[in-house]
């Protein structure tokens, strides 16, 4: 990638497409290369002027989003950003194309007259920007189970690999690429899971509710958003809203999710830190934690005190992430104790369990 982020900005309506157009031109090493109106223009942009990024609206006339990322990514793979409205069919789109190899979505800015314009301006620009620079490759076909093989982390402590554990919970924590990766993990747990899943996946405040919603629709088990107070129950996964921290506290012979609405000195709300941290401090040996592909390096401080409190750790392997930072993180502090490929973290589970 170039110093200057190039992008192809595809949206069909003209009013929009101008406003983000000027958007992203007043924004310094930021330039439009090309409008499309529809998916199948954004398609023949993309082969053409091979930019940087995508800017990407979900509902087109034609090809819409959706269709337009499944061919980008099958014939000219290129890091796409959803950029959609906040209409419930819009939001399913959405979460679908990241399923088919989007890497993030983010809503749409409203009119410079809004109070929140400054703040999803950054939000558009600053994704744009951080995507332009992931390397994507054509969209994976996973081989099967026994296919792979699994990569230990090094300086395994062995006792504790060998140590009978009955986990309360399953902790887990993503970011860029993570809807697609806990889509696919989800699926393969069964609905009897016989222990509560927490989730804390950097997103939107506003497109949680939806993944949550998602999520519940495509894998055998029930998603819910958490609810502050809300009981832990076997089977039943917590996804974190993205207006708090998600941290667990005991009540009786249970374990209840909490809410924080203070940010503090966290870089994200949620923060998989703060939810990896409190399950060490109230769960101990009794819990397993996962950091699956994303950006940047939040939770493996949390997993090291999982880990050191004599949890199950795991990351994802390289191979099989969107983006190799958070799990690299952890694995680097010594936090994992093994490191998967994504078609292997079920099963590994289930073991556990």
């Amino acid at each position: 990638m170039t110093e200057e982020v190039r992008i192809v900005l595809a949206e069909d309506s003209p009013t929009v497409r101008r406003h983000l157009a000027s958007i992203i031109e007043e924004t310094p090493g930021m330039r439009v290369v090309g409008e499309a109106r529809n998916g199948d223009e954004a398609v023949r942009m993309v082969a053409e002027l091979q930019p940087d990024v995508v800017s990407m609206d979900i509902k087109m006339p034609e090809v819409d989003g959706l269709e337009a990322t499944r061919r980008i990514m099958a014939s000219h793979p290129t890091p796409v950003v959803v950029v959609s409205g906040m209409l419930e069919t819009e939001m399913q789109l959405s979460l679908q194309a990241l399923e088919a190899g989007a890497l993030a979505v983010v809503g749409k800015p409203p009119d410079r007259n809004n109070p929140a314009f400054g703040e999803k301006v950054r939000e558009l620009v600053t994704t744009l920007r951080a995507m332009a620079g992931v390397r994507v490759i054509s969209r994976r076909i996973y081989p099967r189970r026994e296919e792979i093989e699994t990569v230990e982390a090094p300086r395994v402590d062995t006792k504790k690999l060998l140590k009978p554990i009955r986990p309360e919970l399953l902790a887990i924590g993503a970011s860029t690429g993570g809807p697609s990766a806990l889509n696919r993990l989800l699926k393969d747990l069964p609905a009897d899971l016989p222990l509560p899943i927490l989730i804390v996946q950097h997103m939107p405040d506003e497109f949680i509710p939806g993944l949550a919603r998602w999520l519940d629709s495509t894998t055998p088990l029930r998603v819910e958003l958490a609810r502050n107070g809300m009981e832990l129950e076997a089977g039943v996964v917590l996804v974190a809203p993205g207006s708090a921290h998600m941290v667990i506290k005991r009540r009786g012979i249970g374990l209840i999710a909490r809410l924080v609405k203070e940010r503090g000195n966290f870089r994200h709300q949620p923060s998989v830190d703060v939810l990896f941290e409190s399950v060490a401090k109230t769960c101990g040996t009794a819990a397993i934690g996962i950091l699956l592909t994303g950006m940047g390096d939040d939770g493996a401080q949390g997993l090291l005190g999982m880990r050191n409190q004599g949890a199950y750790t795991l990351a994802q392997d390289e191979s099989s992430c969107t983006v190799y930072g958070m799990p690299r993180a952890a694995v680097e502090l010594d936090a994992v104790q093994s490191v998967e490929p994504l078609a292997n973290l079920a099963s590994k589970i289930l073991k556990l369990v």
